[in-house]
């Protein structure tokens, strides 16, 4: 389980905090994604909280270890993927395992059958024995993934691990962190691909300039259900704009019409007759759903 508590994080000659005293927890068989934009915290915080740097005020528990009071105890169930993964040119991956292993005082020979277990399961066992200089940049994700679970951490903390793969490579990782949630590991991910936290996450913290502004729970994010309906009609005059703005915001391209922040249910049935009522004819109707993504950036642009 991690718990943050009040975190800070001011950089030097840096006049704002970049992480301002914000506090959320990921529970043991939990993913939490953590969503901003660029330079909104999340980096920070993921760095602050696996140990690579030091808070300026609050504090992070790691299975009720406090990450800098005892560093060294909490960093072994800490797994940590950094955004952008660098590898020493000639270092072949089974020989970074290795070394990684031995931190943890793994036997050699069971050190060899992980670490290739691990590479198998990242897909990268053909790859084992290929210099890092060949690697591409989705290949250096899963290999820092595989050396982040060498041993065998109850906490993970990813940070847009999922950035640089190709799409086999994201439903790979997705499906593992599907499988980590049943073997009770808290899941910390962080990244731009809010589509995938729909059906993923248990609950996403969204993030803006070091602060928390919204937490979401799962339910919540497929609640954010169908708020809108898209129309295309014969012909579009004032009139008909008239009408339809009674149920929501209308906005017209040509023939077609949007309507979106549509406060009651009845008004989806009610819109359709109204149209045919006033003998317009509509060739085209479906429902607009509003995505995490779409949520996300109105958020955004209502925060001052």
């Amino acid at each position: 389980m991690i718990i943050i508590e009040e975190l800070k994080k001011k950089y030097n000659r840096q006049s704002k905090f970049a992480v301002d005293g914000i506090s959320f927890s990921v529970n043991n068989g939990e993913i939490l994604g953590l969503v901003g934009l660029n330079g909104a915290g999340k980096t920070t915080t993921i760095n602050v909280s696996c140990g690579v740097i030091l808070p300026s005020g609050g504090r992070i528990l790691i299975d009720d270890v406090d990450i800098v009071a005892e560093k060294s105890k909490a960093s072994r169930e800490i797994g940590w993927v950094s955004e952008f993964p660098n590898f020493e040119p000639n270092t072949k991956a089974i020989h970074l395992m290795l070394y990684f292993s031995g931190f943890y005082k793994i036997p050699r020979k069971e050190a060899f059958i992980r670490s290739m277990d691990l590479l198998r399961t990242v897909g990268l066992e053909e790859d084992a024995y290929r210099p890092a200089s060949a690697y591409s940049q989705g290949m250096k994700k899963r290999l820092a993934l595989a050396s982040a679970l060498i041993s065998g951490p109850r906490n993970l903390l990813l940070d847009e691990i999922l950035n640089g793969l190709d799409p086999s490579g994201i439903n790979l990782i997705r499906k593992l962190m599907l499988e980590w949630k049943k073997q009770g590991k808290a899941i910390l991910l962080s990244t731009h691909l809010l589509g995938i936290l729909e059906n993923l996450a248990d609950r996403v913290v969204i993030m803006h300039h070091g602060k928390i502004i919204k937490t979401l729970a799962n339910e919540e994010m497929k609640s954010l259900g169908s708020t809108g309906i898209r129309i295309r009609v014969d012909h579009v005059d004032k009139s008909l704009e008239v009408i339809l703005s009674k149920y929501g915001n209308v906005r017209i391209d040509g023939q077609n019409v949007t309507i979106t922040n549509i406060s009651d249910e009845q008004d989806m049935e009610n819109i359709s007759s109204d149209i045919s009522a006033n003998g317009y004819r509509i060739s085209h109707l479906d429902l607009e759903k509003t995505s995490l993504e779409d949520y996300f950036l109105n958020l955004i642009g209502e925060v001052p």
